[in-house]
């Protein structure tokens, strides 16, 4: 199947990182995103020790997770350390391990198209086996959803 989106990927193993920020229980139907990154961006200038300015979207998603389920969104920066987190963050300890690692650039509205075409085509077509472990994306402070140019890596565990 043809996509209209060009998906390079490779084959990546990420460090451990230490994360902060917040998350929200949703669903795929019910879609909360925009209220967990609404409060992380209004708070992320108290991050003292943020080691970047990229941001992270972290998924964690049931095991045999259905697209009607709910799960655990994040929206977070990586810190050096866990000192000094402001007043109500969550922290979160991302493990190292292997991912298969796309760039996508495009509209964020684009999304369960580019997902679809992952979990349908490129991961069974390279007998990729996906993992029961985080699912992110990664993408600079200044990145827009609704920019044509906006660019972000999605990273999806295997094994």
């Amino acid at each position: 199947m043809k996509t209209r989106f060009e998906l390079p990927y490779r084959i990546a193993i990420i460090e451990p990182k230490k994360l902060i920020g917040f998350s929200i229980t949703t669903s795929f139907q019910d879609d909360k995103t925009q209220i967990v990154w609404r409060k992380f961006m209004m708070r992320r200038n108290e991050i003292v020790n943020q080691t970047s300015n990229q941001l992270f979207s972290l998924q964690i998603y049931p095991e045999n997770f259905t697209a009607n389920q709910t799960f655990r969104k994040y929206a977070l920066a990586e810190v050096s350390d866990f000192n000094n987190i402001p007043n109500d963050f969550e922290t979160f300890e991302l493990e190292s391990g292997k991912y298969l690692v796309f760039n996508y650039q495009g509209k964020a509205e684009h999304g369960p198209e580019i997902f679809r075409y992952i979990f349908q085509n490129i991961i069974p077509e390279n007998q990729f086996e996906v993992d029961n472990r985080p699912h992110f994306e990664i993408f600079g402070e200044d990145y827009n959803t609704n920019d044509d140019s906006a660019e972000e890596e999605i990273w999806i565990p295997i094994r």
